[in-house]
Parts: C-alpha cells; structure tokens; sequence
C-alpha cells in the first residue's frame, strides 16, 4: 500500500495517520486468538506488567486471582506467536512504514492491552530510543471498537514541531531524575504553540500510526467494566540495527531478542548487555551530533502535570 502524498504532507505537518478499517476480521481474529491463547496457556517465556501492582513477572506466575482481578499489559507477543509478527509487519503495512522511515522497517517491540492505559501523555523516543532521530514509528490497532469512556488513545497533532529536548548528558533517553524539566519544557511549548489534545475513538481494525516525536498517553477511564483491547508496535529502521539478530517478515524484519528481563532473573544476561550497549551507542552518538540546547524556564501548567511519567 503507497502513502499518498496527502497522506505524506499530514504526516510532516501533524505527526501521525489514520488509517480506518486496515485490517481485517481474519487479521483482528489472528491477534485475538494469540492473547487467549497466551492466558490460556502462560507460557514462562512471556512477560507480562501487572498495572496494578506495578509487578512485572513470567505470565506462568501470574495467579488466577490476579488475572481475574488486576490488568496487565503482555509484553513482546511477536517472539512468541509467529501470526502476531505477520500482522504487525505484514506486507501492506511495511510497505507504509517504510515509507514513512524511508527505510526497512524493524519489529522491535509489541504490547497488548485489554484496558486503556491511562499513561501520562510521552515521547516514545524517551524510552524507545532510536539511534537515529525520527527513525521510529508505532502503531495502534483496534481490536474492538473503542468506546469514549474506556480511556481511548490521545495525542496532540503538531506535538512534533516541538523543538527536540536533550537530557543533561546530551541524549534523547529519559533520565528520571529530570522528568519534571522535560514535563515543564512540554507543557510550556504545548501551551505556546495552542496545541490541543484530541481523542482516537476506534473501530475494530482501525490503524493509528504515530511519529517519534507525537506527544501521546492513555485517557481517564470512565467506566472500568469497559475493555479497550489493542495491539500496539514499535519499530526502528534497518539501518540502525547493523548487528542485531534479525529475521524475516512479510513487510520487513523482526528483531529476535530474548523477552523482557523479569527482576530477579539470573538467565537473561544476554538480553540486558544487548539493551545496555544499545543505549551506550545512542548516547555516544547523539553527544556527538548535537549538545545541550538552551532550554526555556516556564511554569508547569496545570493540564499537563500528568506528563511526569514512570516507565511502562
């Protein structure tokens, strides 16, 4: 499938597309039935984030009791079920984000919800982070319609005209300690540059792609008895990835990684010293490419406070 140069033109200018019914029942079905199956099943080498308790763990240890009582998101189900990697990185849709990356697309990372995340409003980049800027991109996909008041997906178009926020040691990747900077930093230029939230109420099958630099998060959820079940990817470009493990996909490649390191784990030595380096690369390179800029001192708005983020 070609980007259409309208398509193109509102990616540059607002951070994002929307593509409605991309996918198909078969596909949505694909996904659906890879979830249940992992819960069915809990597989050890699937890792899963108890939003609850804040506890990340092997599905295989997670109680019934807190499976029917707690939210998790399930981590990286593109390792462990080959038809989640066909619809994550089928061939129409590499075809778009290639496009979009001017590069091959990578499979990096996939996370699947069944509720609204209520995350605070963040850059991918901070934890994402690309070796080479705006060489990311994610996706968000439907798998049943997505009701108002079951905490749809919110972003801010423009958000990526924002002029680039560098941590004190000259990198793109959050430093914790220095969350309340950034959180003023973006809520001062939000506010300068009238950028205004908006809302993605769903369909089943629909496609939302967003930019690096799209400022996005989870809203409120009104209604706890309601799901928001969906799919979301992340993926770098080809070229940034000279010396990882890839293997083939019908719309690219997928990064063949061991799962997200558990706390506690002695056996993922590999995985953490990949990741490790990784960030040592970027920091290098970015310290290189540019410094610190300037930044400008502002009050914390109100409406934006909850863009201090803890890791998810």
């Amino acid at each position: 499938m070609a980007v259409t140069d309208a398509q193109r033109t509102h990616w540059r200018d607002e951070g994002f597309l929307v593509l409605p019914g991309f996918f198909s029942d078969e596909e949505v079905d694909a996904v659906t039935g890879a979830v249940d199956r992992t819960w069915a099943t809990r597989p050890y080498e699937v890792t899963v984030d108890d939003l609850v308790s804040g506890a990340r763990t092997h599905a295989s240890q997670v109680t019934d009791h807190d499976r029917d009582h707690h939210t998790f998101k399930v981590n990286d189900l593109y390792l462990a079920w080959s038809e989640v990697r066909q619809v994550a990185l089928s061939e129409r849709l590499g075809a778009v984000l290639g496009s979009l990356l001017d590069d091959e697309p990578v499979l990096c990372n996939t996370l699947n919800l069944n509720k609204g995340s209520q995350q605070a409003d963040h850059l991918d980049t901070l934890y994402m982070t690309p070796q080479t800027p705006d060489k990311l991109v994610a996706t968000w996909m439907a798998l049943e319609d997505s009701h108002p008041d079951a905490g749809p997906l919110r972003y801010w178009p423009g958000s990526t005209h924002i002029d680039t926020f560098r941590f004190s040691d000259g990198t793109l990747h959050t430093v914790p300690e220095e969350m309340d900077e950034w959180s003023e930093y973006m809520a001062d230029q939000a506010d300068r540059r009238g950028l205004e939230q908006q809302t993605f109420e769903a369909k089943r099958g629909d496609l939302f792609i967003w930019h690096a630099w799209l400022l996005h998060g989870g809203s409120k959820i009104n209604n706890p008895e309601l799901t928001r079940n969906s799919l979301v990817s992340h993926y770098w470009a080809r070229s940034d990835m000279a010396g990882f493990a890839l293997a083939e996909a019908p719309g690219g490649k997928w990064w063949d990684r061991a799962p997200q390191p558990v706390p506690g784990d002695t056996d993922l030595s590999e995985l953490q010293r990949e990741l490790a380096e990784r960030a040592e690369d970027e920091r290098a390179v970015t310290q290189v490419r540019a410094g610190v800029p300037d930044r400008p001192e502002g009050g914390l708005i109100d409406r934006m406070r909850r863009l201090v983020l803890s890791r998810g």
